[in-house]
């Protein structure tokens, strides 16, 4: 007979693991006992992917909390709206963004606001090793144990690019055919023939430009800063599952009913048609796509065609990538990467700088108040593309540590280096209309100089919310796994900044409600950490603060990216 085990002589559990340990349970639904997650009665509210860092492929494993991660996209509000100046933003309708979702029109011609990709919820991100696998994960309250980036209500571009308005040389995010929003380098001798630039994107203008042009729209507006674009490859490979955006589209879920598959190639295959000259009936590298194409497609995911003919009749058809309604976030046109400088090295490779806070001023011509978070390595051969294998996402500045990979294999995305050993260089990322499989999110040309103006590259317009909390959350942190570090105190303060007592007291209730619902009881909340407003002070060295805000616990300068697969 086996021995039996009295209730009063079990031990008492102090340390559990949410996203390994399991308990005992019932399962009414499913009429069955098994094992539970415990992330799933626990309240850790987690989900993300990982992938085994000893294998090649690009697609990930889910992990956590699966039913967070099938909601993740309505949980954080994903999609486009139109956002005003003041920063009051409305949800378009899901199905055709011609319309608000409450069935009103909405004009996307700039007379309603902003047209808009992005979130309507504040959402935590962290990153780490453990074993044999590297973990991504999002949440809607910090992760217990792990260094957490805040993540605040934000947007960019529903377009992908940029459109200027020169009549107020003011970046904007609209669709309007009108001289005033001409795009390309602003020439008037093309309107009304195949390569008008009246309706497509702005080329043509430095990375400072552009800067200079998002921020006379008023406080929380930038051009492309390299958060944004760091959450666009977070949340792509969380929902999506892989870190190869060109993989074919597959309209069906798994058997969780997660997303799989891609977006596909996108505008990366244009060469013949975009890159002769306009004697020859080309564009010159010039934009060839209307801002229009895809909006009636509403927060569409896959792919949608797009006809275009050049001076000689030719008809040739392109596939626009779309991300819950994102369009164009890779291939087609490059993009300046604000917020970020890469510094060129002796040996040919580079160090990566980023401001460590969301839109402050800085210099492109200098690394002063500037925080290095990594170091990328020089191609085997001078001015080539090498497929990455490792990138860093320490503070967010998604910067490739090795190369050697393949189109297939690991990022699927390369590197270009002119293996230049001095100087400053603007970050150019997301690839062009004639970078093949080398495009993607991950794709990063780090040839060009602070002042570049091309043709082929714009900056599209980002914003981020005017009034939040900053939350301070000591992690407490994991004892003996890889990814272990001491804690660091932290002092709190008040700080005059987030909504009212008010407000305040009605976003808890509704989050205090939502998670009631999510877990089915509240017993979980006696042991979380407080929130307060704060400032951590007790640490010299830099934090991303405020927004986009580094939680204390990881010093800036502790570059895990040699962990990074």
């Amino acid at each position: 007979m086996a021995d039996t085990i009295e209730f009063e002589d079990l031990e008492e559990i102090n340390a559990v693991d949410p996203s390994n340990d399991v308990v005992l349970g019932y399962s009414k639904s499913g009429n069955k006992v098994g094992l539970i997650p415990l992330s799933f009665v626990s309240g850790a509210g987690w989900c993300g992917r990982r992938w085994d860092m000893n294998a090649s492929t690009p697609i990930g494993e889910a992990c956590g909390d699966i039913d967070l991660l099938r909601e993740w996209p309505s949980r954080i509000g994903l999609g486009c709206y139109l956002v005003d100046k003041n920063h009051g933003r409305r949800k378009l309708d899901p199905s055709n963004h011609y319309k608000f979702a409450t069935g009103e029109t909405a004009k996307l011609d700039g007379s309603m606001g902003d047209y808009m990709w992005g979130w309507n919820a504040v959402w935590y991100y962290a990153w780490w090793v453990d074993g044999d696998y590297f973990y991504e994960a999002v949440s809607l309250k910090p992760m217990t144990g792990r260094y957490n980036y805040k993540i605040p209500v934000a947007s960019t571009s529903a377009l992908g690019v940029a459109v200027v308005d020169r009549t107020n040389l003011e970046l904007v995010s609209v669709i309007n055919t009108a001289a005033q929003y001409r795009g390309g380098n602003n020439n008037a001798d093309y309107d009304g023939k195949y390569n008008t630039q009246l309706g497509v994107a702005a080329t043509n203008l430095n990375a400072a430009t552009f800067g200079d042009y998002a921020r006379k729209k008023g406080d929380g507006w930038e051009a492309y800063w390299y958060a944004h674009h760091a959450a666009i490859g977070i949340l792509f490979r969380v929902i999506m599952g892989t870190r190869n955006c060109q993989t074919a589209v597959n309209t069906n879920k798994d058997s969780n009913g997660l997303y799989q598959g891609g977006v596909g190639a996108g505008v990366t295959t244009a060469p013949a048609l975009w890159g002769d000259t306009v004697a020859n009936n080309g564009w010159a590298n010039y934009p060839f796509l209307q801002t229009s194409v895809a909006v009636d497609k509403g927060d569409y995911t896959g792919s949608v065609a797009a006809t275009v003919t050049n001076g000689a009749g030719t008809t040739s058809t392109v596939n626009v990538p779309c991300f819950f309604g994102l369009k164009n976030f890779f291939g087609y046109l490059g993009r300046w990467g604000r917020g970020k400088l890469i510094n060129k090295t002796s040996d040919g490779g580079y160090d990566m700088y980023v401001v460590p806070k969301l839109y402050s001023t800085y210099s492109m011509s200098s690394l002063t108040g500037l925080t290095k978070v990594a170091s990328g390595p020089a191609n085997a051969t001078a001015s080539s593309y090498e497929y990455i294998t490792q990138m860093s996402m320490q503070n967010l500045c998604m910067c490739p540590t090795v190369l050697g990979g393949t189109s297939s294999t690991y990022f699927c995305d390369a590197q270009y280096n002119d293996k230049a050993v001095s100087g400053l260089r603007v970050p150019s990322v997301g690839g062009n209309a004639n970078n093949g499989s080398n495009a993607g999110l991950g794709y990063l040309n780090v040839n060009n100089g602070v002042t570049t103006a091309n043709a082929n590259y714009g900056s599209p317009l980002n914003y981020r919310a005017r009034r939040l909390i900053l939350v301070s959350f000591s992690a407490e942190p994991r004892h003996g796994g890889r990814d272990r570090a001491p804690r660091r105190k932290t002092q709190s303060t008040e700080v005059p900044v987030g909504p009212s007592a008010r407000q305040q007291y009605q976003r808890r209730k509704a989050d205090k409600n939502r998670n009631d619902t999510e877990v089915g009881h509240r017993s979980r909340h006696r042991h979380e950490p407080k929130r307060t407003l704060s400032r951590t002070v007790s640490h010299p060295r830099e934090y991303l603060e405020g927004v986009w805000r580094l939680c204390p616990g990881q010093d800036a300068s502790e570059g895990r990216e040699g962990f990074l697969n």
